[in-house]
């Protein structure tokens, strides 16, 4: 991590702070939840918790010290496809939409899991003006204050808290996304429910508005509500 010693350590006295006060913003969700994740099909389930070791390798809400082991995921299939192909919308072709090929479809699965049992997760958004940062700093391409947030808050005592509630960079549509940690020797706190082809995958249940129909498939999803454009390789 690029954050220096004084920077950490402020930062660490202020959550340690809210925390002994029971202030940090929790959003609990509860055991029995489903949540969904877009991965690659060569992975056997989707409940794997992952705990990269080179610097280059970890993610936005990874442990900076490489200990705690992180599953990313979101609370609706948009969320999930958002995260991930969101990087392929790179910076100066916004607004022009981005496409993806079919093929992509093949090759990934959506995955549907459920939450083993109540998770208190740190609300983050909520949390930003106390810890006297915005929302920016969070989204951006730096991953050294989020890191250091989960290396800070996954130490919380006794075990207070199961991972972060954030919202997607990539779509903010005030639903959540989440990045759960367990550490060494703990269980997975999701199970897996079902893993599906992108391009067979569909779901039942909330649409927008201006979607005629209670189902959406990928594409849908993908064209409809994220912009994206997918056409035949």
């Amino acid at each position: 991590m690029s954050m220096n010693d004084y920077e950490l350590d402020q930062l660490k006295q202020l959550i340690h702070g809210f925390h002994e006060a029971k202030t940090l913003p929790v959003k609990v969700v509860s055991g029995g939840s489903e949540a969904y994740r877009g991965q690659h099909q060569k992975y056997p389930n989707a409940h794997y918790f992952g705990c990269p070791t080179e610097p280059e390798e970890l993610g936005r809400f990874n442990d900076p010290w490489k200990v705690f082991r992180v599953w990313y995921g979101a609370e609706h299939p948009s969320g999930a496809l958002a995260e991930t192909f969101g990087r392929l919308r790179l910076p100066g072709h916004k607004g022009l939409g981005t496409f993806i090929s079919l093929e992509d479809l093949e090759t990934r699965n959506m995955c549907k899991v459920e939450m083993v049992r109540d998770l208190r997760l740190l609300d983050l958004k909520a949390c930003l003006s106390k810890l006297n940062r915005t929302l920016d700093e969070v989204t951006g391409e730096n991953y050294d204050l989020t890191q250091a947030i989960v290396g800070i808050v996954a130490r919380l005592e006794p075990n207070a808290f199961d991972g972060i509630a954030y919202e997607s960079r990539h779509y903010s549509d005030g639903r959540m996304c989440y990045a759960l940690w367990v550490a060494p020797g703990q269980e997975p706190t999701v199970s897996t429910v079902s893993m599906t082809g992108l391009s067979e995958f569909e779901h039942h249940g909330e649409t927008p508005d201006y979607f005629d129909g209670d189902v959406m498939d990928t594409e849908e999803i993908l064209t409809e509500m994220l912009g994206y454009k997918v056409v035949a390789p």
